[in-house]
């Protein structure tokens, strides 16, 4: 192996049938899953690997209040998976970090799945219309009527 990113990487890289050899020695990797979402694996700082994402969120969604606290919710996640918004760019980023010295094979399998797995459950819970119960868009919800935060953070981890 020629550097270190590489090596802590090389686990991951086997579970998606990439040959390891065949790469090039980087401070970064993307990686791009089926549905086309791309995860950043990047030495960040030195000796830390970070592992972000940038998530696609409607415009009716990113204005929304009860989705952005739902999303905040997702912050308290142990070990955590932050939750940012780029607003700039009315996109939502993921991202966690690790030292290099926690990541064994099987700790950076753990962590890759994890990442993944959160990533495409928050996609394609974004990706769902704000919708009633009827299917009818709502306006205004009575308090009552609106999904306890508790609620919605459990569909995007469910």
């Amino acid at each position: 192996m020629d550097n270190r990113l590489k090596q802590i990487l090389s686990p991951v890289f086997k579970l998606l049938s990439v040959p390891v050899k065949s790469l090039e020695a980087c401070d970064s990797y993307v990686v791009t899953l089926k549905d086309g979402l791309a995860i950043e694996l990047k030495e960040s700082p030195s000796e830390f690997l970070t592992v972000s994402c940038l998530v696609p969120i409607p415009a009716e969604r990113f204005s929304d209040p009860e989705t952005l606290g739902i999303l905040l919710q997702t912050n308290l996640l142990d070990p955590p998976i932050l939750t940012g918004a780029i607003v700039e760019q009315q996109t939502i980023i993921l991202w966690t970090r690790q030292a290099f010295l926690m990541l064994d094979q099987a700790a950076m399998l753990q962590l890759f799945n994890r990442f993944t797995e959160q990533a495409q459950r928050m996609t394609g819970w974004l990706a769902l219309p704000l919708t009633t119960v009827d299917g009818v868009k709502p306006t205004v919800q009575s308090s009552q009527d609106k999904t306890s935060l508790n609620a919605g953070l459990r569909k995007v981890l469910v």
